[in-house]
């Protein structure tokens, strides 16, 4: 196994742990913590085969997944 698939799937484990975590303390926060990184993550690898360095589709997914979370954590704040 390639170090860099390694990797990968070790921040798939901490995102999913962060996401069950708050699922289970009932924290809504936590668990829009866990499921924005599971997103950046997923956004990342989905542009893969549109090319562009590992940064670049970082920062794409990544800036996405804040945008999500930050939305939802202002839902969340005014839901509540």
């Amino acid at each position: 196994m390639a170090v860099y698939t390694a990797l990968q799937l070790f921040e798939v484990l901490v995102a999913s742990a962060i996401l069950l975590f708050g699922v289970l303390r009932h924290s809504p926060t936590i668990t829009l913590l866990g499921a924005g990184y599971l997103i950046g993550k997923a956004i990342l690898n989905i542009l893969a085969p549109e090319g562009g360095t590992v940064y670049r589709r970082s920062l794409v997914g990544y800036g996405f997944a804040l945008v999500y979370v930050v939305g939802a954590f202002i839902l969340v704040h005014f839901n509540g």
